[in-house]
């Protein structure tokens, strides 16, 4: 019987040679709230109770180096056979082995949640399943394909989608910074859908420049009634390549934001380096006038991709949001602590806002902190929450970190 209470019961499977060490992780992963564990020896084994089982397992814990089919090969069949279960990778290899064959699975389409060192143990395996199930706002067995684009219409009209706000707060003295509007799907009978399943389809259909709209104003709301509170805090957005396309974006915010009795700075627009690049001429007059007005523009998952740096020289950007593939964990690898030294001072240099995301547990925190980062943002903070729930989230955060605030 799992111990522990905080998560509901999940279907696991422990996927390692060592006869002791997979005894060892099976009873970890029960502890962890496991109502049951398949174990395997070798990626074969694994494939085969794979593909014996009707229902989808959630969590697993893969090891590379076995005999036979190895961790990585059968990882390659799993992005070939789109599982949707999360995976844990495990190894006593050296961090560089281990941080290649995250990278490679996710290329793969593999959902890595996390990756540890062995020995398996209840602290190391438990926040990876407590952030499997955060990051699942509907179960994965219930939002595996995306939503139909009629019903996503019909949403729409309906009024459905709204943001939720994430926290970031500033390193130094743990007030809040700003928040990161999200969207969601409050769906009347599937509940809360995940953004993977309506977002895609939106894009491929020319839906979302409408949806992001409506998220702005509802979001430029929240802002305003934050600040008639006495809380004045700044909200961002993220953009897509179709809204930057739009060279009368730049007029349309500024109307949206007076409307809303805001100032330009209270927005900031977060594109990714992919987005940036598309349709360069458009884009470029569209984010040079952003600027020129005022709003806040953030340069979102930096370091993943191939033009990082070029990209700096031709936007002006006011503040860079460091990936959480360089964040998470980075207190355990060296050469995540490396990157993640080398963004935070070449934001000083540049005179930029540097943001941390995916900070996820206190030793995230920790790592962050030490190279000098402005902000974080992360579970370890704040999850995506509504509206209504922030001023409380935010006076239960200042409680625990009222120590830090007063002493700056």
């Amino acid at each position: 019987m799992a111990s522990n209470s905080n998560v509901p019961p999940f279907q696991a499977m422990i996927l390692e040679d060592h006869d002791f060490q997979r005894k060892i992780g099976a009873h970890v992963l029960k502890t962890c709230g496991a109502a049951e564990v398949l174990e395997a020896a070798n990626g074969s084994d694994a494939i085969a109770l794979l593909d014996a089982r009707q229902n989808p397992l959630d969590i697993m814990v893969c090891d590379l180096n076995m005999p036979g089919m190895d961790g990585l090969e059968f990882l390659r069949h799993i992005g070939l056979r789109q599982n949707s279960v999360s995976v844990i990778l495990a190894s006593g290899m050296e961090a560089s082995i281990l941080r290649a064959a995250e990278m490679m699975a996710r290329s793969y389409g593999v959902r890595i949640i996390g990756a540890v060192e062995k020995p398996l143990s209840e602290g190391k395996l438990m926040p990876l399943v407590l952030r499997h199930f955060s990051q699942h706002l509907v179960s994965p067995r219930k939002q595996v394909a995306a939503m139909p684009v009629a019903e996503i219409k019909n949403g729409i009209a309906r009024g459905e989608f709204e943001p939720f706000f994430q926290p970031k707060v500033d390193m130094h003295t743990c007030k809040l910074a700003g928040v990161e509007a999200l969207m969601r799907w409050r769906h009347p009978k599937a509940g809360m859908i995940q953004p993977g399943a309506f977002i895609p389809v939106m894009e491929a259909n020319g839906m979302i420049n409408d949806v992001t709209f409506v998220l702005v104003e509802k979001s430029l709301q929240a802002a305003r009634d934050w600040r008639d509170q006495g809380y004045p805090i700044t909200v961002a957005i993220n953009l897509s390549v179709d809204s930057l396309r739009d060279t009368t974006l730049p007029d349309r915010l500024m109307r949206m934001v007076t409307a809303a009795g805001l100032a330009p700075d209270s927005l900031t627009v977060e594109v990714t380096e992919t987005v940036a690049m598309t349709d360069l001429g458009h884009s470029l007059e569209t984010l040079a006038r952003l600027r020129m007005k005022g709003f806040g523009l953030s340069i979102d998952d930096y370091g993943t991709g191939f033009s990082s740096m070029q990209q700096l020289t031709r936007v002006p950007f006011s503040e860079l949001k460091i990936d959480q593939v360089f964040v998470t964990g980075s207190s355990k690898q060296d050469i995540l602590q490396a990157l993640l030294t080398a963004s935070v001072s070449m934001t000083k240099r540049l005179k930029l806002k540097s943001v941390a995301e995916g900070v996820e547990t206190e030793q995230d925190w920790q790592s962050v902190s030490r190279v000098g980062c402005d902000v974080a943002q992360g579970y370890f903070i704040g999850r995506p929450m509504p509206r209504d729930e922030l001023i409380g989230w935010y006076r239960d955060w200042m409680g625990a970190h009222n120590n830090v605030a007063a002493s700056e």
